[in-house]
């Protein structure tokens, strides 16, 4: 199953993205006018989600997901500042946190997919992790697993938190999430500042696909960002305009996911994600009212960091908040790597023991 595409579009393809991007247009534009919280990413989601559960075909080029997504990324590199070196010390307890968070969350959901939903061993394995859907279905698809229930699992978790923890924050910590991202007050853009930020989009991505990095998209020029930001070169952050259009593609993309998949296997499938997300969420609660106190941390940060949501979503999130951006999107970045790299080697391992 597969929501994205690198060839160039036939007709029917692009009818297809302008579907999908139309009708996130709506969803948006109808959440922002509810005053929804991140009305433009969650409203394209529901709906392009709908549409395709509906039985339509949406699309969204991947080349152009990943330009919006490279916006989003100058976005929230933006949110670093010199303060953050001083923290090494209490990121490094986070991390410390973060990890035993994932082996503590996959060990629980892989005995529940195994032994309840009745998954087989490698589809078990590989849904189970908090992070990595491509490279999860990638992986599971080449031992042996069924791609479709990793990639379902995978994009109903990602759906659900997004859906939950704004709400989450609004109604139980009574913190609001905005519709839109406030712009930054106080700074005039001037033109070599637009330079700047185009160049770490321009820059970021292809060095990160270079060096291999997981999500290359968001994560390159969110690094080189930082830099800008930390080392004083510009204070400019990416109109709002650009943010709010990078999130309607963001959404949409999650939302396309569920193209080309029968109704029953998707039921079966978002019942089972259903529980496993509730899981993680309720291990990441126990563990923020356990660590984050003894770590310095505020509670909403370390919620947002163990919350097992999408690296742009849960930082978007962190930056409409104003809760401690670079962290929370640092952290996230930690546990795409920790996965990626862990989890097919560990398996490996296993397979042969």
């Amino acid at each position: 199953m597969t929501a994205t595409t690198t060839e160039p579009a036939p007709p029917a393809r692009l009818r297809d993205q302008a579907m999908a991007l139309g009708v996130g247009a709506v969803g948006g534009g109808l959440f922002f006018a509810l005053a929804m919280p991140l009305a433009w990413m969650m409203g394209s989601m529901v709906f392009v989600s709908i549409l395709a559960l509906s039985g339509g075909t949406p699309v969204v080029n991947k080349r152009f997901r990943g330009v919006m997504v490279a916006i989003l990324g100058v976005f929230l590199g933006s949110a670093f500042s010199p303060e953050v070196i001083d923290r090494a010390v209490q990121w490094a307890q986070a991390l410390l946190v973060l990890f035993v968070y994932i082996v503590i969350g996959s060990g629980i959901v892989y005995l529940y997919l195994r032994r309840v939903a009745k998954f087989d061993p490698v589809t078990s394995y590989f849904a189970s992790t908090p992070g990595g859907l491509s490279e999860m279905v990638l992986a599971s698809e080449a031992m042996g697993g069924d791609p479709r229930r990793v990639s379902l699992v995978h994009t109903t978790r990602v759906l659900l938190i997004v859906l939950i923890i704004p709400f989450w924050f609004r109604l139980v910590m009574d913190v609001d999430v905005p519709a839109m991202m406030p712009p930054r007050e106080g700074v005039v853009p001037e033109v070599q500042d637009w330079l700047i930020l185009v160049a770490c989009a321009a820059i970021g991505w292809p060095l990160a696909m270079l060096c291999r990095i997981p999500a290359a998209a968001l994560v390159g020029p969110m690094i080189v960002s930082a830099i800008a930001h930390l080392l004083g070169l510009t204070y400019v952050t990416p109109p709002p305009i650009a943010v709010a259009a990078g999130q309607l593609v963001l959404g949409a993309s999650v939302g396309c996911r569920f193209a080309g998949t029968a109704l029953t296997l998707v039921w079966q499938t978002v019942r089972t994600a259903f529980v496993t997300t509730l899981m993680l969420l309720g291990l990441a609660i126990i563990a923020m009212l356990l660590f984050s106190d003894m770590i310095g941390v505020q509670p909403e940060a370390m919620a947002l960091v163990l919350s097992p949501g999408g690296l742009a979503e849960m930082s978007l999130i962190a930056l409409a908040l104003g809760i401690d951006t670079a962290f929370v999107s640092t952290m996230h970045v930690f546990r795409i790597a920790i996965v990626v790299i862990l989890a097919p080697s560990l398996y490996r391992i296993f397979r042969r023991g």
